[in-house]
């Protein structure tokens, strides 16, 4: 099949880098995002693939292939073996939801709570329930607030993001660390080591986007979604995931933005965000205008761009 001139992938493969594996920005986001991990609603990556199911892989591929294709029909991929697959990679001890319930207990009529859910998914019964919200403390002495879904969320999340992730792994950019299968925090550090000790980088902008989970603007990204995502269905998934109340303590709270963090569909979520309004943005029009070398490292909502010391003096 000829390649494609002009494509989005094309203009990647003819500008992507090579790196070894190496860590985000700062080694605080690491331990940041360890302890929300252990908070037990957010769940790590999926594997990338190992343990795709057939119709995954195809959409994978496809994507891979033809980085324009929309694709029309995604809702079928969530089936039981995807929910149940999105409950064996839940925590044993994660937190519990409003619901109070368990995974152990959730897990005790496993293939009756799993048909009962797909059943629910596929009449377009499912509700979210609201997320309870916990404060985690912060070095500086704030909280940060993280969001616990119900057992049963979880596992719709998971699922949702492992659909996802079948395409927007084939978009996402080599400089992009952060919640991705096979990369972590310690990866984008490394990266950030090897430009600064062989590439000669000398000028280094480290950004944190402030409370960015909290004021992405969801109209915004379900049109960003849109681009890859023609399943009214899934997308209507996602909305309901996004637009779910939020019950702190005895304090009940309907936001109409942002996206909670400690979900397990939020970082996938933020990171097809930041790929678009970001990282493209980086490459396609901060790139070309900048004499020399330079380069965009982000972990999640961290990112580190970076420029060739003389090559800036020379440009600034």
């Amino acid at each position: 099949m000829p390649k494609r001139q002009g494509s989005r992938r094309a203009a990647y493969e003819r500008g992507r880098w090579g790196t070894e594996s190496a860590p985000g920005p700062s080694r605080a986001k690491a331990a940041r995002v360890e302890r929300e991990l252990q908070e037990g609603n957010m769940t790590s990556c999926s594997d990338g693939g190992a343990l795709m199911s057939p119709g995954l892989l195809k959409v994978a591929e496809r994507a891979k292939r033809d980085p324009d294709a929309r694709f029309n029909s995604l809702a079928h991929l969530m089936d039981e073996a995807a929910l149940e697959r999105s409950f064996h990679r839940l925590r044993k001890d994660a937190a519990v939801g409003v619901d109070g319930t368990t995974k152990e207990e959730y897990g005790q009529r496993l293939e009756e709570n799993l048909r009962e859910l797909h059943e629910r998914l596929k009449t377009k019964r499912y509700r979210h329930q609201p997320i309870r919200r916990v404060h985690i403390p912060k070095g500086d002495g704030r909280t940060r607030p993280i969001g616990i879904s119900s057992t049963e969320d979880k596992i719709v999340q998971g699922a949702l993001r492992e659909v996802l992730e079948a395409i927007y792994e084939q978009d996402f950019l080599e400089g992009s660390y952060g919640f991705r299968p096979h990369r972590g925090a310690h990866d984008a550090l490394r990266a950030v080591n090897q430009m600064a000790n062989r590439e000669g980088i000398g000028v280094i902008l480290e950004a944190d986007i402030q409370a960015f989970f909290d004021s992405i603007d969801r109209k915004r990204l379900l049109e960003l979604l849109q681009i890859r995502v023609a399943d009214p269905s899934l997308l209507r998934l996602i909305s309901k995931c996004l637009h779910v109340g939020v019950l702190d303590g005895e304090e009940y709270a309907t936001p109409d933005e942002g996206t909670a963090q400690g979900s397990s569909l939020s970082p996938m979520l933020g990171n097809v965000y930041l790929h678009y309004v970001l990282d493209l943005w980086f490459e396609r029009d901060i790139r070309p205008r900048l004499k020399g070398h330079a380069r965009l490292i982000r972990y999640a909502d961290d990112c580190v761009p970076r420029r060739r010391a003389r090559e800036a003096e020379m440009t600034n």
